[in-house]
């Protein structure tokens, strides 16, 4: 890289006109070789310098952020459900060493709510929207308000009322379609990055360690396939180019400027890459690759530092001892001198003194392997760091680990107590007298059958022997155990229709859901709003930026701001939405035309993220549907169907209660019959018993069977006439209404 500079210029120089032929052949007379060499070798060690500068730099963040590291471990010890090491000693030989695993659930369930309300099914968590459209929305209602020949004032002349009108609405649209397609294009760019999951983990390191970052957009080589038909035949064609990207940065592996209190305060960033040979030899497709450094590098060994990050956690879960076989390589992006950069064979413009947004990336030993500019003009660095509950001396935050700590302490001493109780409390405690009895085995333990040797004749052996019974106290420490899970529960802010409980039935909808966690508790709504301000915001405006400086789709740009939607937004959003319903309403009876009308559909349907032109026709189909609506006959008023519903249901009512009516008849009937019987039988019984005729009997119990069967068809008679009246009722409503 560095040796081809000069010859580079030259050819630049001479392939521009800026140099003829035989002023290169006396530029190339001029050249001298010792001269040459020194610049080289001044070159070389500027760069060498910078390496091993960088390096120190590094190395001095990482120190630093030792305690922070310290944090960290507790934090997935405590999740992974572990004590401290030195938590227990080895002289403690009774006792249980359980661990209630409330951090892990808690965890979970803020993580997968956090999602849920951050990224709803089929929603943009942003908007971007045009910034004039304020300013040409006043100028608009002030054209319209005017006569359409009344002349205006404009920076370009005077202008007719009218024609100003359409040319204000002609920008405002052009501005929303050209946001519309901004919005596509990063829409596009971002689900080719799987920013989803991404941001998933992102949020996953914000709860666990209170601290989560996001890194893009950046540029990545990416070979794209596509099939072209030639002929009669399709042709696989392979494409290699830039393409933005965005990706979560390990945070074990993220460096900033430890004086920083904030991401946009930090002056520079370190990030570590752990990398095989394979990907390391990759970087070679780069460009700005210095190919001798990184051939230097590939021809050694990897060096990988012992009792790094990577070894501790593989400790934690029972995996230590694997050999690490990644070469560790640096990226640095931050200020840079001019003459760091030219040593590094870029061209700057302007003051030798002036620094330069960079990027460089070195190896151990500070071995330079890549440099370049910051591919963005606005020089903001890639990195977009999200806190979970912020820390006002730190750019790292505090996660729910390190907010719950005492409380699940607490938690695991109450349930270790309560478990060490119990087996205390199964078996009393002895005290015997040695010098009145001893075991005739020889041991002390208590055992079934066993057999003692009294030591005094005579005397009652049984007082050698008490016994004491152990409390658990088990209710106390059921108590503090359930005050700890209660405390822990409450600084996780979860209500409990959260948390899988029931929940009322206006909080099982995904907006139901975030309007009450909004409602719920203002700390999860900060956390909320921490993510539009430190990632959404940020994140979006610099694929923005990226699009505004590298499309080829003119029809993407323009002056447009971007705005983060949170679940204040959703809350807003659903008012709109309610506002607009309220006003199509009145606007329906009011006679608006149909073309106002669509409008204020298409309206609607942005208000819930629905593309208009998918789900509201065009006003050409719109057209066809009334004329398709007039040839089948007219439509009904909505007395008409409303009348029509009302009498079919009063239609169904009849039939329903005609239904009842005779299922009562048959209750009854069936009942006489049943009752009937009995008595027959309970007088055949009595005819038996006594000795007497069925008639006999009938006489002499006072049973007249022409008297009950006339008793019968009264009865039935009764409910022939109720019948009858309950219909002509019936009737009398269907003709009237139901206000008789």
């Amino acid at each position: 890289m560095f040796d081809d500079e000069l010859t580079n210029n030259l050819a630049q120089a001479l392939a521009s006109g800026a140099m003829s032929a035989d002023d290169l052949a006396l530029a190339l007379t001029d050249v001298d070789p010792e001269a040459e060499s020194a610049e080289l070798e001044r070159r070389r060690s500027i760069v060498s310098r910078l390496g091993v500068r960088l390096e120190s730099l590094a190395q001095e963040q990482v120190q630093q952020r030792q305690n922070t590291e310290e944090r960290w471990y507790k934090d997935v010890r405590q999740f992974n459900g572990l004590y401290e090491p030195g938590t227990f000693t080895d002289s403690e030989q009774y006792g249980s060493r359980l661990f209630v695993p409330l951090t892990r659930r808690l965890v979970g369930l803020v993580e997968a709510r956090m999602f849920d309300i951050l990224f709803p099914s089929d929603e943009r968590c942003y908007v971007i929207e045009p910034t004039p459209v304020p300013d040409m929305s006043e100028a608009l209602d002030l054209s319209e308000k005017l006569p359409a020949d009344q002349p205006i004032d404009t920076p370009e002349g005077q202008m007719m009322a009218g024609a100003l009108h359409g040319a204000i609405a002609a920008i405002t649209a052009e501005a929303e379609k050209r946001c519309d397609a901004m919005q596509r294009e990063i829409d596009d760019q971002l689900a080719e990055s799987n920013w989803s999951t991404h941001a998933r983990d992102v949020i996953h390191d914000a709860v666990l360690y209170g601290t989560g970052v996001i890194k893009g957009p950046v540029p990545m080589f990416r070979t794209t396939k596509r099939w072209t038909q030639q002929g009669e035949t399709h042709v696989l064609t392979m494409e290699r180019k830039p393409l933005p990207e965005v990706s979560r940065v390990d945070l074990w592996n993220f460096f900033p400027d430890m004086s920083a209190t904030t991401g946009r305060e930090a002056e520079f960033v370190f990030e570590r890459h752990f990398m095989t040979r394979k990907e390391l030899s990759e970087l070679q497709d780069l460009p700005d690759v210095d190919l001798d450094a990184l051939r230097e590098v590939l021809d050694n060994d990897p060096q990988v530092p012992t009792g790094t990050h990577r070894e501790r956690l593989r400790s934690l879960s029972g995996t230590s001892g694997v050999r690490d076989r990644r070469y560790e390589v640096w990226e640095y992006h931050g200020q840079i001198d001019a003459d760091e950069i030219e040593s590094l064979g870029i061209e700057v413009d302007g003051d030798s003194l002036k620094t330069h947004t960079g990027i460089v990336w070195f190896a151990t030993g500070g071995k330079v392997l890549k440099a370049a500019l910051n591919p963005l003009d606005t020089n903001e660095l890639p990195y977009s760091v999200f806190t979970w509950q912020r820390d006002e001396s730190s750019l790292f935050g505090f996660g729910l680990p390190y907010e719950v700590r005492d409380a699940q302490e607490s938690a695991n001493s109450a349930y270790r107590a309560t478990h060490d109780n119990m087996g205390l409390s199964v078996m009393p405690q002895f005290i015997v007298d040695d010098s009145a009895v001893e075991p005739v085995n020889g041991h002390w333990g208590v055992e079934p059958g066993k057999f003692w040797r009294s030591k005094r004749p005579g005397a009652d052996v049984r007082a050698a022997f008490q016994v004491i019974d152990i409390n658990p106290r088990f209710a106390e420490l059921q108590q503090i155990f359930s005050l700890s899970k209660m405390l822990i529960e409450e600084v996780g802010t979860l209500p409990a229709f959260l948390q899988g409980q029931d929940a009322p039935a206006a909080m099982q909808s995904a907006t139901g859901a975030s309007i009450a966690w909004t409602a719920s508790n203002l700390w999860v709504r900060r956390a909320v709003r921490n993510w539009d301000d430190d990632i959404i915001t940020p994140v979006i405006t610099r694929f923005f930026d990226w699009n505004m400086q590298y499309s080829e789709k003119e029809g993407i740009k323009g002056d447009s701001r971007v705005r983060a939607q949170g679940v204040a937004a959703l809350v807003e959003l659903e008012g709109h939405a309610q506002r607009l319903s309220g006003f199509m309403q009145t606007a329906s009876g009011m006679g608006i035309p149909p073309s106002n009308q669509l409008a204020l559909l298409r309206q609607f349907a942005r208000s819930f993220k629905l593309d208009p032109d998918k789900v509201l026709p065009s006003e050409n189909e719109l057209a066809k549907m009334k004329v398709a609506e007039q040839k089948a006959g007219p439509a009904l008023s909505p007395e008409q169907v409303k009348m029509q519903v009302e009498k079919e249901r009063m239609a169904m009512e009849e039939r329903l209660e005609a239904s009842r009516q005779a299922l009562r008849r048959e209750e009854m009937a069936s009942q006489e019959r049943l009752m009937d019987m009995r008595m027959r039988l309970e007088i055949a019984d009595a005819a038996s018993k006594n000795n007497m005729t069925q008639e006999q009997a009938m006489a002499k119990y006072g049973y007249d069977l022409q008297r009950t069967q006339a008793t019968l068809a009264d009865k039935q008679a009764d409910r022939d006439h109720k019948s009858q009246m309950l219909n002509a009722e019936m009737a009398l409503k269907a003709q009237m209404g139901s206000g008789v």
